[in-house]
This record gives C-alpha cells, sequence and structure tokens, in this order.
C-alpha cells in the first residue's frame, strides 16, 4: 500500500502526522511506502520531511514536488509517482491511529470487489468549538457509521478524504485519471468535492464502496480554522461543488438536470427565508442562515458557469456528464 499525503504549508502538524506514521504497529508485517507531495510549500516542509528520512522509522519515505497548485493535482502526481495496487490519502493533518496502515491492508485484502473505503474520522480540536461548529462537525470531515463494517450505496456515499483508501485498478477504470470535473483546495481556497467526485465515479464504474471502524484517524482542527467565518467559506466551495457532484449522481437527461438544479437553489432561498424569520427568535439561527446563504451562493456560482459555457465547451460538458451517468 502507498500512502500519499499532499501538502501546502503544514510543516508544523505534517511532522506530527510524520511522527504518527513512524509509530505504527506491526508494520515489518506488511509492504507499504509513504511519500509526500510538495505542493510549492515555502515553509520547512522539506527539512521536515528530510528529518523523517534519516530517521529510517518509515520504510520507504519520499518526498516530490508538484509545481501545479491543487490538491487534485497533487493528488494525480501521488497517483502517477506511486505502484501499489492500493493507494491511501492521508492529509497532511490526519494523525494515524497506531495499528491504522496494518487495518487498512487486512480490509483491503478482504474485499476484493471494494474500490474504495474510509474508516472513522475523530476531529481533534486545538480549542473549543463553539455549538454551531460542533452542530456541522461533519463539514470539519468527522466521519462515523458504527461499530460494524458496512457497504455504501448511492444515498450514503460520503468518505471524506481524510484516510481515503482506493483501489488502483477502479480508480483506472473510473475514468477519473484522465479527466477531473473537480479541481479540489488550491492553496488557501477552499473549493470542495474533490472527494465525492472520487468516490462516486468509482461506484459508478462498478466497484463496491466500504466504512470500517477498525481503521480510525484524528483530524486534527487548528484554532485558525474554529470559526464560523472558516464554515461559511467551507460552505461556499461545497455548494460551489453541489451541481457538478449532482450530476455525477444524474441517471436521466442534462437538461432535466438543468432543471431540477435550478429548482435546489430556489429551494435553498426558501430555506434561507425560513432561517431568517427564525433567527428573530434564536441567535444561533442566524448562523444557519448564513450557512445556507454561502452554501446557495456557491450553487448560483457553478450553475451560471455552465449556463455561460460557449456551445463546444457545452458539447464537451454533456459528453464528459454522459459517460458518468447510468444506463
Amino acid at each position: 500500500m502507498d500512502i500519499v499525503i499532499c501538502t501546502y504549508n503544514n510543516a508544523v502538524i505534517l511532522d506530527r502526522v510524520l511522527t504518527g506514521i513512524s509509530l505504527q504497529k506491526f508494520y515489518k508485517n506488511y509492504n507499504w511506502s509513504v511519500l509526500v507531495v510538495d505542493n510549492n510549500c515555502t515553509d520547512e516542509t522539506a527539512d521536515i520531511v528530510d528529518k523523517h528520512i534519516n530517521s529510517g522509522l518509515i520504510p520507504n519515505l519520499r518526498r516530490i514536488v508538484e509545481q501545479k497548485q491543487g490538491l487534485t493535482h497533487a493528488r494525480l502526481c501521488g497517483i502517477k509517482n506511486t505502484t501499489s495496487e492500493w493507494l491511501a490519502f492521508v492529509d497532511d493533518d490526519c494523525l494515524l491511529s497506531e495499528d491504522w496502515i496494518p487495518k487498512a491492508i487486512q480490509f483491503a485484502g478482504s474485499h476484493p470487489n471494494c474500490g474504495a473505503f474510509g474508516g472513522k474520522v475523530v476531529l481533534d480540536w486545538e480549542i473549543t468549538p463553539s455549538p454551531i461548529l460542533l452542530k456541522h462537525s461533519g463539514k470539519f470531515a468527522a466521519y462515523e457509521r458504527g461499530e460494524t463494517s458496512k457497504q455504501l450505496n448511492r444515498r450514503n456515499y460520503q468518505i471524506p478524504g481524510a484516510g481515503l483508501v482506493i483501489h488502483r485498478t477502479a480508480l483506472e477504470k473510473s475514468g477519473w485519471l484522465d479527466k477531473q470535473l473537480l479541481n479540489d483546495r488550491e492553496g488557501k481556497k477552499l473549493s470542495s468535492g474533490g472527494d465525492s467526485e472520487i468516490v462516486l465515479r468509482i461506484l459508478n464504474a462498478g466497484y463496491e464502496l466500504w466504512y470500517t471502524p477498525d481503521c480510525v484517524l484524528h483530524h486534527f482542527i487548528p484554532t485558525k480554522r474554529i470559526s464560523e467565518t472558516y464554515l461559511f467559506n467551507l460552505m461556499y466551495g461545497f455548494g460551489a461543488a453541489a451541481p457538478y457532484i449532482a450530476a455525477i449522481r444524474w441517471n436521466r437527461s442534462y437538461y432535466i438536470w438543468l432543471l431540477v438544479s435550478v429548482l435546489r437553489i430556489v429551494k435553498g432561498f426558501l430555506q434561507i427565508f425560513s432561517c431568517y424569520v427564525s433567527a428573530s427568535f434564536n441567535q444561533n439561527n442566524k448562523a444557519d442562515t448564513l450557512i445556507m446563504w454561502n452554501w446557495t451562493k456557491g450553487q448560483i456560482h457553478s450553475l451560471s458557469t455552465i449556463i455561460r459555457m460557449g456551445r463546444e465547451e457545452h458539447i464537451i460538458w454533456l459528453s464528459l456528464f454522459q459517460k458518468s451517468f447510468i444506463a
């Protein structure tokens, strides 16, 4: 298994992540490696990785630089520069439990039809978050689906990118390596949806998606992200990705999808109005109103971009949809 860690100017926390990986139990019983994809870091990332390479505690640890900015480009670089049958995307702020890698390798080996799976993600807040942030902890990649493994379907397909494990052949057959609809996080820009695109396209290619509680990781949330403003920006990114994700899930005509997308925006405005009215009586609903507004604003931006496409680009766009549709 190849562990791919894409990073951008997060050296201090990356140091903790690599230290955690160096403490993995039973690692000598399995074949695995770690590749750090440096996405134009200007901090001490290179020095941190070199320190861990020199320690010799992480087998086959390497660093490579990807000059195209963005998480999608960094992930593509990681995939092209590894060879294992299974890949694990571990975020540069995720601390693996001491048996995460052995458990992941065991699960992959026992599920031959699985195209992707994820484990339990526990949030590690640097400071105590407000109630509204706790309410929306799933937007910070908190993930838990019980204490038993279960297969996911088209309704509960979500697997966070924090600890997403992928079968290389499934990814190749999904077509994602050839063309991506979404370019995920770019530097400090909170664009989103790349994880959902990957798992949905793997599901569309005929592979299974799974959740396993045995693979536990802690997602560190630093103080600078623990704010309502950060959550609002996250919601805008999720909203902007929503029309694209809906298209991958769609199984009817493009124009019906377009109509339904407009109706979803209308529904969003109705929810905003409802939250606004409720906010007169409940302080927390003011935040809910802004959350819904940013989500809807993101949807409007993406849908208007699609509608404004030129004829040729529109035809290309439509053909991409049709490849993603279920027959």
